[in-house]
């Protein structure tokens, strides 16, 4: 095997890189997390409510045409997949179903450790500067981490992962200097695309600049919905909305420095705020924010 795996820590996260073939790589770090992504297959209160949703229809439906139209628009990014659930000797069916949680409608668990959703800010002037919080079920805690990929032929990536997913969620900062924050947000009825992970992760392997990534949403479409916030090294900051085929973007400026975003669409339909939830609370406070009159540092 030409892979090498090792693990580091940051903080109280365990960073884990990975050198190699993206496929042999994507196998080693399904063994490496095995335990913890045999937990998430069996043990996550969410997948029993996922397959209950997919039994029968239009879940069952959704399914089967977001898992086709992965398989076939991204077949390299479907390969890592599967390497990974091959590595950690799970089904694949069961890694696609939880990949795809967010591509077979306005589906929420209940559980309640569930969480309470992200959030995004942005800032633009003289400076750029993003900020995510990312509010995962409690189940993922201590069992996730930051993954860095040194894949041959691809850029590096770093990124915030949880066992069993593709490491296409919350964070990712790529070797050209493009970083990204995504906050979920619901399509009631998702688009004949593929799932929202697996656009995002081909998106890590192709993007070097706002605009090529702006494109790259534009023209590959996804199933369920995703808003991503964008930086670049030349200070550009753009949030993105891409969900049921649908995209829309608004960019950050001196005039307007402050973008932000929670787990609801503001330029999309059908992506409305969760009645019970707080994603339309959280977005009032943020949109109450005074820009300040000097330049914020990243603390401030």
């Amino acid at each position: 095997m030409t892979v090498r795996l090792v693990e580091q820590q940051l903080g109280d996260l365990p960073w884990v890189v990975v050198r190699g073939p993206a496929d042999e790589a994507f196998g080693a770090l399904g063994a490496y997390a095995r335990t913890q992504i045999r937990e998430v297959v069996t043990d996550w209160p969410a997948m029993a409510q996922l397959r209950r949703h997919v039994a029968g229809r239009p879940g069952g439906r959704w399914l089967a045409s977001v898992r086709r139209a992965s398989e076939a628009g991204f077949p390299r990014v479907w390969a890592e997949l599967a390497a990974m659930a091959d590595g950690a000797g799970v089904a694949l069916d069961d890694l696609a179903l939880l990949n795809f949680r967010g591509d077979l409608g306005a589906f929420e668990p209940a559980a309640p450790d569930a969480g309470g959703g992200c959030s995004d800010l942005a800032w633009r002037r003289q400076r750029s500067f993003i900020g995510h919080n990312e509010d995962e079920s409690a189940f993922f805690e201590g069992r996730s981490s930051m993954l860095t990929l040194l894949l041959d032929g691809l850029p590096p990536v770093a990124a915030f992962w949880k066992p069993g997913f593709l490491p296409s969620t919350a964070v990712t900062v790529t070797g050209a200097g493009l970083v990204w924050t995504i906050d979920h947000i619901p399509a009631a009825t998702p688009g004949p695309a593929a799932g929202r992970h697996v656009v995002a992760r081909a998106l890590q392997r192709v993007a070097s600049t706002t605009g090529q990534a702006i494109a790259y949403l534009s023209e590959h479409p996804t199933a369920g919905g995703y808003a991503y916030t964008i930086g670049d090294r030349s200070g550009r900051v753009v949030s993105v909305e891409a969900s049921a085929g649908q995209h829309a973007w608004r960019e950050a400026s001196p005039e307007r420095p402050l973008v932000w975003h929670t787990n609801h669409g503001r330029y999309v339909r059908g992506a409305d705020a969760s009645p019970g939830g707080s994603s339309a609370i959280r977005g009032e406070v943020l949109e109450s924010l005074e820009a300040p009159v000097s330049e914020p540092d990243a603390r401030s």
